[in-house]
């Protein structure tokens, strides 16, 4: 949309009112303030072990010390690393979750915010469809569950 508004004023020569342009700068600012609160800063070395623990390339000593015992002990782990290559990256966290706890959690807060922000929003979709003029009830907890079951009736 900024490009469009460039260049609707380039082409009738006129000038954003300072105050219309501290608007949408604080706007904007307020706008990426809530995209970190879903998408939190994320170290490369944690993006990478949730993508392939196996990898030779992790560096031991980026993992907190807390964890480093119980990595390196799924790391040496024949059986996992044969599961890592069975199931997908999602599949593999969950399964690793009962016997690496600790390390499966540094996974899920990589792979998590992307499903749960994507389950947010078709929740909020389903109920903006929900809540029209016409059908405008106070309680919607039975149509919300309804309509977002995996279940067909």
């Amino acid at each position: 949309m900024f490009e469009k508004l460039c260049g609707v004023m380039d082409e009738s020569q006129l000038q954003l009112d300072q105050s219309l342009k501290d608007d949408i700068t604080e706007h904007l600012q307020s706008l990426e303030k809530e995209v970190e609160c879903y998408f939190p800063e994320l170290s490369q070395e944690q993006e990478a072990l949730a993508r392939n623990p196996f990898s030779t390339e992790h560096d031991v000593s980026s993992i907190p010390d807390e964890i480093q015992d119980e990595f390196l002990d799924q790391r040496n782990e024949s059986s996992a690393h044969d599961l890592f290559k069975l199931k997908s990256v999602t599949q593999f966290w969950c399964t690793m979750y009962q016997s690496y706890s600790k390390v499966s959690m540094i996974a899920f807060r990589v792979l998590v915010p992307f499903a749960s922000t994507y389950l947010y929003e078709t929740g909020f979709s389903t109920l903006v469809n929900i809540k029209t003029k016409n059908r405008n009830r106070l309680d919607v907890g039975n149509d919300m569950r309804l309509a977002l079951t995996n279940f067909r009736p």
